[in-house]
């Protein structure tokens, strides 16, 4: 019995040792998984201004004010620009 009840012991403790590490692993994950989010967000913004600037640069005419309403997280309804709302997570 003692033999059997120091086995299981054991198990357990790796068990609980080897979750531990699952745990930190998997912070360690979503924290690398927020930080390229972030860098993704960050790139797209910044293709979307270079995009901006080549459009003044090919159309030097085009009226700067509407220029500036121009934002990557716009969206088209009905053909006009409609700014960008976060919908509720469910």
């Amino acid at each position: 019995h003692k033999d059997q009840l120091a086995s299981l012991l054991k198990e357990k403790n790796e068990a609980v040792s080897q979750r531990d590490s699952l745990s930190k692993d998997n912070a360690a994950l979503d924290e690398l998984v927020e930080g390229l989010q972030m860098e993704v967000g960050v790139r797209y913004d910044s293709g979307f201004q270079f995009a901006i600037e080549q459009l003044k640069i090919v159309f030097p005419d085009l009226d700067e004010a509407k220029l500036g309403e121009l934002d990557a997280l716009n969206k088209i309804v009905d053909g006009k620009l409609v700014p960008f709302a976060p919908t509720k997570a469910t």
